[in-house]
């Protein structure tokens, strides 16, 4: 090989290098970057509706008919309560019931269905989902109180029946920032962030 060709593999080997330590530097720098970006994006609240109660409302009184051929109160669990309504023809109501049962049993919370349909139908449906008939309220009645025109919408009551918080739920992120909602003191998780951003530039 001679001096020339010797001279020519060095000074393509010292721009590969440059190339790669300069392509590392742009990979290092953005990931910086989107670690600053994921910092500043907050987590996705449950939508909320400005339609029918609102959190700090108390929810109406009435006995609502249950699967079971008895009837529930929201007010006077033992525990609050996670009221979510569901279909069995809705096939995310189907995959965020688990996801709300398992949540629930974590934070002790008592998880109740909702819905409106044939009481066969929703029979079939609550023994699919493996709900007590009794954890089961199929009314009217109460999709209309509460004003609920989309689904999962859940509503999260405390031991009085009063509203927490309320909102369109699809995932666990959604469910968490319903008690996020209730343990900081502001109506959604969304006025929350808010409220701590705002505190930060001040």
């Amino acid at each position: 090989m001679t001096q020339a060709s010797l001279q020519t593999l060095v000074v393509i080997n010292g721009m590969l290098t440059v190339l790669l330590l300069a392509a590392f530097g742009v990979a290092y720098s953005m990931m910086l970057r989107l670690r600053r970006l994921f910092q500043e994006i907050a987590p996705v609240g449950a939508l909320t509706n400005a339609r029918g109660p609102q959190p700090g409302d108390v929810c109406p009184a009435q006995p609502f008919a249950t699967l079971d051929g008895q009837a529930m109160v929201l007010a006077g669990g033992s525990r609050p309560r996670l009221l979510l309504f569901v279909s069995a023809t809705c096939p995310i109501s189907r995959k965020v019931i688990p996801i709300a049962r398992n949540f629930c049993a974590k934070e002790q919370l008592e998880l109740v269905l909702a819905g409106d349909d044939n009481p066969v139908a929703q029979a079939h449906f609550a023994q699919q989902t493996g709900t007590p008939p009794a954890l089961f309220v199929n009314d009217p009645a109460l999709g209309r109180a509460l004003e609920v025109d989309k689904l999962p919408a859940a509503f999260l009551l405390d031991q009085q029946g009063v509203l927490i918080a309320r909102g369109l739920v699809n995932n666990r992120e959604h469910l968490e920032s319903l008690l996020n909602a209730w343990e900081s003191g502001f109506d959604t998780v969304q006025a929350y962030i808010n409220h701590n951003r705002a505190t930060k530039r001040v």
